[in-house]
Order: C-alpha cells, then structure tokens, then sequence
C-alpha cells in the first residue's frame, strides 16, 4: 500500500517539478511582478523520486516552525476570536484543522484561522447542500482545499494556480489526504473532465482553458486576485461567469488597492463585477485588519504619536465579498478575449 501511494504521489509532483522547476518557467503574461519576486525563493528538491526540501516565500507562512511566530500568531488568533460572534463553530473548525495539518506537517497559523473563517462564512450559505464542484484559485500551501474536503468528503476540488506554487498545493493536499484521487488536468481524459471524477484536480494557471467543460458550485479566491495583473484578473472573471452554475457562490477576499513591486496596480472595486452580481456580503474583512509580530511595520497603531509595539496594519484594507456571480449566456465555445490571455 506504501509503493502505491509513492508511485501515486510521485506521477503527480514530478511533472510540476519538471515543468516548473526544470524545463521552463511560468508564461510571462502570468507572472506578475509579485510573482517574478517570489518564486526567485521557492526551493524544491527532488531526491530517488521524493521531495527532500520543499519552501516558498510569498504565499503563506504555515511553513514557519520559529516558536515565537507561532505564539504571536496564536494570540492574533485569539484576539479575533474576543471579538467574532460564532465562537463556537469556530473552535469547532480549529479542532478539525488540527488534524489536517498534522497530515500536512503544517502548522496553525493566524492564516489558518483567516481561511477558517472565509469557509464558515462560504458554508452557512451552502444550506446543506452535498457533492459540490470548488474551484479554488491561489490556494498558497492548500490548506484550505484539504480543509474542505475534510469537512465534505464528497466534495470535487480544483486547484489553479501558478505551476510553481500548484507544485505546494499538490504535494499538502497528497500528504492530507493520500486516500483520494489527485490528478493533473493535463493527464485527464475528456471524459474525466466532464464528470469530474478525481477528487483533486490540479490545473496550472496557463492550461485553465482544459477545464472548458467544467461546471463548479463553488469559486473561492483570497489574498491572490491582488497579485495578479488586472488582465489575468478579467480573465478569471470571465473564466468563472462562463463555469459556474446559475445557483453559485463566488468568494472573493483582496486588498482593496495594492501595488505590485513593477508599479502595476490592482483595486477590488475596479474587478470586472457586474451590475446583475448579488453581493450577499460585502464589507472590510472583519478578522483581517491586524497582525502581531515582533517586527514593527511601518503602517501600525499609535498612542500619543508613540507607536504602539507587536501590533502591526496590512498595507491596506482588506474587502471581501460573497457574490451569486451574473453567469454569462455564451454561444457554446465561444471563449473571451481575456480567458485566452490567460
């Protein structure tokens, strides 16, 4: 049973690695200047078929074993949870996520709790609802993937993301839960697509068009759309109207503005959102505002202009929205200008 899962895991990692860590990089339309940063950081090493070192930088620190991180990360968790209303549920969910990091070999972090708390809201509107199809674009180390699909079972997850950070997402979500299908959308039949049937599905962001004949529940996109050129953004708008069904939940949780590191600029309200789009919340993100850490951050709270030390702003707002997105009546195979840019 151990040679099968290996060989399983294996047939999954080793065309990412090859691909994006040998062969060739991710296209330059997709790469924005954020990601030309730091994927220069990501470390990955290949040993008799196994991954022996595994690090990124840029997309989550669930990978950060330093004690005292993880003490200011537990008291940030904390501090939003004095404050949030459904405390009980929320305990709840940490206890789960607790195992699926264990698996992982991850740790709880206050990034944790954020996606803990986007799921929470994305389920009490799901109304019970059974075999959903996610799409979960950006997923950093995909946490929030294995997550899920500890909490539903007979859920389907696809996985998009750049290929150099899918290669995390793949090989967490394998080390959570090795007893489900994981597949490469590359190495899909078409039938296999049409039904869905793998469990995981993992998709590089340049190969999204394979997934035309996919239909999802559920889209999910937190802390990445603001990485992300408005281009490619448009999109996987566009992408999402044409692939969610009529009775869709899209979440969506990014900086309002930010600059990338080349000067280009992404804002949340400027997201090709429709007029017919029904916003079912909208708002600041009320458990991301503020960090602890040791390091003082330029942007952080003061009392009597002397600045106040461990707490620490984002370097800007944080919205989210929870949208019935406005599906798009397309002739069949008719493909937007912006999905193939992507």
């Amino acid at each position: 049973m151990k040679i099968f899962i290996a060989e399983a895991e294996q047939k999954l990692l080793r065309p990412l690695y090859e691909n994006y860590y040998g062969t060739q990089e991710t296209p330059e339309l997709l790469s924005s200047s954020h990601w030309k940063l730091y994927h220069q950081s990501a470390k990955v090493e290949f040993i008799d078929g196994k991954i022996a070192k595994l690090t990124g930088l840029g997309f989550g620190d669930l990978q950060i074993k330093s004690f005292s991180y993880r003490i200011l990360s537990w008291l940030t968790t904390l501090s939003y949870m004095a404050q949030l209303s459904n405390k009980d549920e929320l305990i709840e969910l940490i206890g789960v996520s607790h195992r699926v990091l264990k698996r992982m070999g991850l740790y709880f972090t206050y990034d944790c709790f954020r996606q803990l708390c986007a799921w929470h809201l994305i389920s009490q509107k799901l109304k019970n609802k059974r075999n959903l199809k996610i799409i979960n674009i950006g997923d950093g180390y995909g946490f929030l993937s294995a997550f899920i699909k500890e909490m539903m079972p007979d859920a389907k997850i696809c996985l998009v993301d750049l290929g150099k950070t899918l290669l995390f997402q793949a090989h967490y979500c394998f080390s959570a839960h090795s007893n489900y299908s994981h597949a490469l959308v590359s190495d899909l039949s078409q039938p296999d697509i049409q039904n869905i049937t793998a469990d995981f599905i993992y998709c590089p962001a340049e190969l999204l068009l394979n997934l035309e004949n996919f239909s999802f529940d559920v889209a999910i996109n937190i802390s990445s759309m603001q990485e992300m050129t408005p281009e490619v953004i448009g999109g996987y708008f566009d992408f999402l109207r044409q692939h969610l069904s009529k009775d869709n939940l899209f979440y969506c949780c990014n900086r309002e503005e930010k600059r990338l590191p080349a000067g280009e600029i992404t804002r949340f309200l400027l997201y090709p959102w429709h007029k017919n789009d029904v916003h079912l919340v909208d708002e600041d993100c009320p458990w991301y505002r503020y960090f602890f850490s040791w390091r003082k951050a330029a942007n952080g709270p003061r009392l009597w202009n002397i600045r106040i030390p461990l707490v620490n702003f984002f370097d800007g707002l944080i919205r989210h929205r929870l949208t019935i997105l406005s599906t798009l009546d397309l002739a069949p195979n008719k493909t937007p200008e912006s999905i193939k840019n992507v």
